[in-house]
């Protein structure tokens, strides 16, 4: 049975892995090449924060606010993705225009379908809350202090008697 880090380490993984957007949705056609260029520099230089794609792209020309809205956006609709660690890597080769936020919700009002909550999204923290428990048990175990801290005065007693007996002192 792995122990406790590896088994993390598999269910961070495997929540990692994007999912794949539907592919028939109608498309923005873009105006400008800034959407183009952002993906494109998440593609070429995949690892980097929202914060530093700005700060390259506002060299070239760009505005800050408008690449760190697209990036949003890409991450959104699936064209990038954001790893455990806070990168961006790109879901894709090629660049797709956005999608129009009317037609995403036109098609989210059609499916009616109930949201399946992902491990990502409703799982980290809980994970986190279940290794906490877990590493707070195995310490109180290993600890004894906390055993002294967290005993009755009854069950105190009756560990003393026992421990007694156990190692030959008092008798019952």
């Amino acid at each position: 049975m792995p122990d406790l880090q590896t088994a993390m380490q598999q269910i961070l993984q495997s929540w990692e892995q994007p999912e794949q957007p539907p592919e028939d949705i109608d498309m923005f056609t873009p105006t400008t090449n800034t959407s183009r260029a952002t993906f494109e520099i998440v593609r070429d230089n995949p690892g980097n924060t929202k914060r530093e794609y700005a700060r390259l792209l506002a060299a070239k020309g760009y505005k800050k606010s408008s690449v760190t809205t697209l990036l949003a956006q890409m991450i959104r609709q699936g064209q990038i993705w954001v790893d455990s660690s806070g990168l961006l890597q790109p879901n894709q080769t090629e660049y797709k225009p956005l999608k129009s936020v009317k037609t995403l919700a036109n098609r989210a009002k059609k499916a009616k379908t109930s949201k399946v909550r992902t491990p990502a999204s409703n799982g980290i923290n809980a994970l986190i809350a279940e290794h906490k428990e877990a590493v707070r048990q195995i310490e109180a175990r290993n600890n004894i202090e906390s055993i002294l801290d967290n005993i009755s005065l009854s069950d105190a007693h009756e560990l003393y008697r026992k421990l007694h007996q156990y190692f030959g002192g008092l008798p019952k």
